[in-house]
């Protein structure tokens, strides 16, 4: 579990530094696989460690907004994160 969890941060890690449009990885792809794993394995990286907003929601967890205006102007990416810090769940707007 762990070697798969490297290598979906190392996709996204990828991804992200990526400036231009990249059709070849969905966000669902590289998100999808980091539901139930601790976002402090994540945030590790530079694109994650500094949201741009958290937001406790009414159930307890946290959304953590990130703007990925080096990706695209219009990305933006949500982890939701559970009180124990587990991943939960995402969502994202824009040409991600």
């Amino acid at each position: 579990m762990r070697r798969s969890l490297a290598k979906c941060v190392t996709v996204l890690a990828v991804a992200l530094s990526v400036v231009a449009c990249s059709y070849f990885v969905s966000w669902n792809d590289i998100s999808e696989p980091l539901i139930g794993h601790p976002f402090s394995e994540i945030t590790k990286f530079e694109s994650w460690q500094h949201p741009d907003e958290v937001r406790t929601l009414l159930n307890g967890n946290k959304e953590y907004k990130y703007w990925l205006k080096k990706l695209d102007p219009t990305c933006i990416h949500y982890w939701i994160v559970d009180p124990q810090g587990g991943i939960v769940g995402y969502h994202y707007e824009g040409r991600c």
